[in-house]
């Protein structure tokens, strides 16, 4: 076989415990058994010392001749397997798509996620890795791989896929990687067959679940007059109180339809605090009596705050994409060409963080994506390039019939409008924005062009100024007073 044979490894990442065998959550001996899965713990006491910080890869590739000795047992609690050779594996993407400012109806600020879905028949297993009682065996018993480990996984959280692509020959190290978080196991079917669904880690900031500020169950002790400067709280959590939601602003509370801050807090008894160096009415909100047992909210403040930095906390600090999946692409472009676009804005209302998202990219300017080759969410502002345009040419690079030009006539705009400055965090209407700012392309909307008005109106928590805001028009008309026109098409292998 020769060394440039292409060759494709399918990698699945599974967490599992790593206190085993009487150390912490799984018996070594008895039954039931548990083989350091959460759905297989069968007690409470187990599932309790539960701790997935182990892991391990199973790796598969296309049934061929060759030997695809790969695997890594250097690390008891991060065993890689050999490339498991399958026959009919096949391994299907689907391309991400950037949604440029937020502004594309119909998709998420996120733009349209990558997919990967990976599909294999069944087969034989002596399960002789991932079964931690090979003492307790006569012999290797003779399963279906699937069928098996289905059984043992009732869930997929913290499961990834990546696709390793190169060459026979080439290390993993030196081949390219897409990594997709597992979405959804289908199978095994009647005829055995298993398909593998994974998607793009940036999903993880998508949906219900991550909400800034945080919903709480924090309540007031007795009821407080609007003069009242020390408020009493119950709550089972004390971050709830501690904990900074925000960047720059300082610590607030929502009870009603007011704000206050307060500048500390001590413990009165077990559950219960004095909210101390309170400040009614803040926020042009109004101070007023409230009753016992009445909700209190954090909420989230950040304080003259470069608008790109209130989205890296966000995703960050309220998702689980966290930290660690963002590109320094982000400090890089946003402290070249984003800083003078600055927010200050109180949430008080818990918010799905990818609403909040849609809006700050919107607002701030720039777009994210899910970088499948760099692995990280990579940014970049909405700019011209400031260095040599790359030029793509029909000759060498791009694949004959493979260019597609589209055009969609509902993206086009005409007249924008903007309203900013927000007065009450509290409320969420029109009438609540202290400017509104626009402009209108009057030429684009005659008879014989687009003929009629073609209009967007922002609602823009997150833009205090005029000039913020004059430069949000210019940017999206620049790119949107005509009919927009987006270009597909392929290259060759060596221009990947």
């Amino acid at each position: 076989m020769s060394a440039l044979s292409p060759i494709q490894i399918v990698e699945l990442r599974q967490p599992r415990c790593a206190l085993r065998f009487g150390v912490g959550a799984c018996p070594a001996t008895g039954t039931p058994k548990c083989y350091n899965t959460w759905g297989t713990c069968p007690t409470a006491v187990t599932k309790a010392a539960f701790a997935a910080t182990g892991r391990i890869r199973w790796r598969f590739v296309q049934n061929r001749p060759g030997l695809f000795a790969v695997g890594d047992f250097s690390v008891t609690d991060d065993p890689a397997t050999n490339a498991i050779a399958v026959a009919q594996l096949r391994v299907s993407t689907t391309k991400a798509e950037l949604n440029i400012g937020a502004l594309l109806d119909g998709k998420s600020p996120f733009g349209v996620h990558a997919t990967v879905s990976v599909s294999m028949p069944d087969f034989v297993w002596d399960d002789h890795v991932g079964d931690f009682y090979l003492g307790d065996r006569v012999s290797l018993p003779k399963r279906n791989f699937w069928a098996v480990w289905t059984a043992r996984n009732a869930f997929y959280g913290g499961m990834e896929i990546v696709v390793y692509e190169g060459y026979e020959g080439e290390a993993l190290s030196a081949m390219r990687q897409r990594l997709y978080v597992l979405d959804n196991v289908d199978g095994p079917d009647s005829s055995g067959n298993v398909t593998l669904h994974g998607i793009s880690p940036l999903i993880e900031a998508e949906g219900q679940t991550s909400k800034f500020p945080p919903p709480m169950d924090v309540r007031l002790v007795s009821a407080i007059t609007a003069g009242q400067t020390t408020v009493q709280v119950l709550t089972n959590d004390e971050t709830n109180l501690s904990r900074e939601l925000g960047i720059g602003g300082e610590k607030g509370v929502r009870i009603g339809d007011e704000i206050m801050f307060y500048a500390a807090y001590s413990v009165v008894t077990s559950g219960i605090y004095d909210l101390t160096g309170v400040t009614r009415g803040v926020l042009n909100t109004v101070a007023a009596s409230a009753a016992a047992d009445a909700r209190v909210q954090r909420i989230g403040y950040f304080k003259d705050v470069a608008t790109w930095r209130c989205g890296e906390y966000l995703l960050s600090d309220h998702t689980p994409v966290g930290a660690a999946r963002i590109s320094t692409s982000w400090t890089t472009e946003g402290e070249a060409y984003l800083e003078i676009f600055r927010s200050t804005v109180a949430i008080a209302t818990p918010t799905p963080v990818a609403n909040l998202m849609g809006e700050i990219v919107q607002q701030g300017m720039f777009y994210i994506w899910w970088g499948e080759y760099t692995q990280k969410i990579e940014m970049q502002a909405i700019r011209a390039p400031d260095g040599a345009v790359r030029q793509v040419s029909t000759a060498s690079e791009i694949l004959a019939g493979s260019a597609e030009l589209r055009r969609q006539p509902e993206s086009l705009l005409t007249r924008i409008f903007v309203y900013y400055a927000p007065i009450d965090p509290t409320k969420t209407d029109r009438a609540n924005y202290l400017v509104i700012d626009g402009q209108i392309e009057a030429t684009n909307e005659v008879p014989q062009a687009a003929g009629k008005a073609y209009t967007l109106e922002i609602d823009a928590r997150w833009i205090n100024t005029a000039v913020h805001a004059q430069f949000l028009i210019a940017r999206i008309l620049s790119r949107y007073r005509q009919v927009p026109r987006f270009l597909t098409f392929r290259v060759s292998a060596k221009d990947r």
